[in-house]
């Protein structure tokens, strides 16, 4: 038996198929496209065009996984794509029209409980924060002995803080300070995060992974190195600010195109988190959300 599960994400719409032998699921491929679905959104709405877009990409990715296996069923969840705008229910009836797919949207909660639940077989400490860097909104894992115990999601992402805040490929000084705020404010807001120490940093998503790509290119680190020093972080984001350092942005361009203007404002976000938890390490994930839904949602 085998499942298809698309992520309707707010930066990109993933696709994933997965096949059922006694019980277990496994990857069989993924297929993914960028499509920026927050870049549609102005004053909390999604326009005609994005929603469009979104119609267009899920059927594009639904079609590949029909023409490629047999499959029992195809599952369409989103995050804050749909979550956080005004228009939910208009963007649900048109995509599920257009698609005959119903959009399972999660609440900020279940999209961070998914992505732990998908993550936790492959985390090799016991006690740390899950973190998830995403297009629109951020979402945090405490556990310890490898059990969730606080969760929450904070609207802040790569994409939308590059919309909100910079204007060029490269934040200045002024628009970092200005996105640093906009992660603060969030984080004050969850009280559970006063005080919190975590040396652990379990990644997932995106801008993590494409960050540890980025990084394999600079450093030549191998390909299996998935634990690596949270220094780097910093280290990564002084490269990208010395505006007369073009080979950098050439690497970007060459191993991570499609995060050219995301992935500083991902690593600022991250950076932040990584001062305020005292993070010391930072292992990124195989697994994530997808797995998660896929294992809970969908096999239940």
């Amino acid at each position: 038996m085998n499942y298809a599960v698309i992520d309707l994400g707010s930066n990109t719409i993933h696709l994933l198929v997965y096949g059922l032998e006694e019980g277990k699921a496994a990857k069989i491929f993924s297929e993914k496209e960028t499509v920026g679905l927050v870049g549609y959104v102005s004053d909390g709405v999604m326009n005609d065009d994005g929603i469009q877009k979104a119609c267009e990409t899920v059927n594009r990715l639904k079609e590949i996984a029909l023409e490629t296996v047999e499959l029992s069923n195809i599952h369409l969840f989103a995050t804050a794509s749909l979550r956080e705008i005004k228009n939910r229910s208009e963007a649900i009836s048109v995509i599920a029209s257009k698609t005959s797919l119903i959009p399972d949207v999660l609440c900020g909660e279940e999209e961070a409980m998914f992505g732990f639940m998908g993550a936790s077989g492959n985390i090799d400490f016991d006690n740390g924060m899950m973190v998830d860097i995403g297009g629109a909104s951020t979402e945090l894992v405490l556990f310890e002995n490898k059990t969730a115990l606080k969760m929450s999601s904070i609207p802040v992402g790569s994409l939308t803080m590059y919309n909100d805040h910079v204007r060029g490929t490269v934040p200045t000084s002024e628009e970092r300070e200005c996105i640093e705020r906009a992660v603060s404010e969030r984080l004050s807001a969850l009280e559970w995060t006063e005080g919190v120490v975590c040396k652990h940093i379990i990644g997932i998503g995106g801008t993590v992974r494409s960050f540890l790509k980025l990084l394999r290119s600079v450093h030549d680190l191998e390909d299996k190195q998935r634990n690596i020093c949270s220094s780097y972080v910093e280290q990564m984001l002084e490269m990208m600010s010395d505006h007369e350092n073009n080979d950098i942005y050439e690497i970007i361009r060459r191993t991570i195109p499609e995060r050219v203007l995301t992935i500083f404002p991902g690593l600022v976000i991250l950076q932040h988190l990584i001062e305020r938890f005292g993070c010391e390490t930072i292992t990124v994930s195989k697994h994530g959300i997808r797995d998660g839904y896929m294992l809970n949602r969908v096999l239940k």
